[in-house]
């Protein structure tokens, strides 16, 4: 996790330097890190939304090559170039997440490391008092803290010098009088409120994103569903195990992200972008059928064989319609009506979306369909 922690230590060092509390400095590095990471979240909100417009297809296309897996997944990748659609997009900002959450583990455990940035060889000295004098210790760097910030135990400590015992004494690891290093456990105290309000924070925001992204949570069926039980369980019995400071890292984070949820919900709502997807991917069939409509009457007009694609509609239709699509069809016209369908249909979802949230309407132009 030292890989982690380390560049997170420095941005904890750098906000503790200004609110000299390590409780303040691990809320501003929550609200930092939500600001910092608030981009990608944009993009994930419109990876949904495309997903809900690309599902139809794909489902169309894997149904048609069921039995042929490698052709399956050449008409996927083809419909993702044609349409610049990448899957994976939309999980960048989840992953980011679970190293984030090592690094804050890692400072939250070492804070002599991280934040009062002491020399390696101080604080293997101070780990071998604490553990000549209380035994094997789980968390040295924490123990270590509260052993020199006790005046009963501070003689301990007589062989290390005097400014390091006085940066440790005068370190304030605590948020509103809660120390950050005491871990929970069951029973009738404070502590045991912060794994329970990590878990009921996690709930809460996974159903509103569910409330906010029903299509979303359709799509994914009973995935999305399982996890929504699962992370906050997850959350309760990590946070059971880790000191206070982990479980309000996750306790904000979580409340930080459901007030996201219903920014980007406003600001970037999932039905305009649907709306404009869905022009969109006309637009480029409209173009593609035209453009194969037209490579097939040059074929056609030339004598040279068709292929497999350009057959196929023929082949349903019969001779007539062959006849009749090669000699009575404008391809270019074709397109430009498609286009103009496209063109109402974009427009009229602009402006009930500017109706709707009090926006300005902004005429659709050709760059809108490309």
């Amino acid at each position: 996790m030292r890989i982690f922690g380390t560049p997170l230590g420095w941005i904890m060092w750098l906000i503790y330097q200004v609110v000299h509390n390590y409780g303040i400095a691990l809320i501003l590095f929550t609200v930092l890190t939500k600001a910092a990471l608030f981009p990608l979240s944009i993009k994930q909100q419109k990876s949904s939304a495309k997903m809900a417009v690309f599902q139809p297809k794909m489902a169309e296309i894997q149904k048609k090559y069921a039995n042929n897996k490698q052709k399956q997944q050449e008409e996927l990748m083809r419909l993702y170039e044609e349409h610049g659609y990448n899957p994976m997009s939309g999980c960048l900002p989840a992953l980011i997440q679970f190293p984030i959450l090592l690094g804050v583990i890692d400072v939250v455990y070492y804070p002599l490391t991280h934040i009062l940035r002491l020399n390696k060889d101080v604080i293997a000295s101070l780990t071998e008092i604490i553990t000549a004098n209380m035994g094997t210790v789980g968390q040295p760097q924490l123990q270590i803290i509260a052993a020199v910030q006790d005046p009963e135990k501070l003689a301990w400590f007589s062989s290390i010098s005097s400014d390091v015992i006085e940066k440790i004494q005068s370190f304030d690891y605590t948020l509103f009088g809660l120390d950050m290093g005491l871990i929970p456990s069951l029973g009738w105290n404070w502590l045991v409120l912060v794994p329970i309000l990590s878990g009921v924070t996690s709930l809460l925001v996974s159903m509103l994103s569910m409330k906010l992204s029903p299509a979303a949570s359709q799509q994914a069926g009973g995935v999305m569903k399982t996890m929504m039980y699962t992370m906050p369980l997850m959350s309760v019995w990590i946070a059971f195990s880790v000191p206070v400071g982990v479980g309000i890292y996750w306790i904000i984070s979580n409340l930080l992200a459901g007030v996201q949820s219903v920014l980007l919900h406003v600001m970037y709502n999932p039905a305009r972008f649907r709306a404009e997807y869905e022009a969109q991917m006309e637009a480029v069939a409209a173009q593609k059928r035209a453009e194969r409509e037209e490579r097939r009457r040059r074929k056609l007009e030339a004598g040279e064989p068709l292929d497999e694609e350009e057959e196929e509609k023929p082949r349903k239709k019969g001779k007539k319609a062959e006849a009749e699509s090669t000699e009575q069809r404008d391809p270019e016209a074709e397109y430009l009506t498609a286009k103009e369908i496209n063109r109402r249909r974009l427009a009229e979802a602009r402006r009930r979306d500017a109706e709707k949230y009090g926006e300005e309407y902004v005429e659709v132009t050709d760059d809108d369909l490309k």
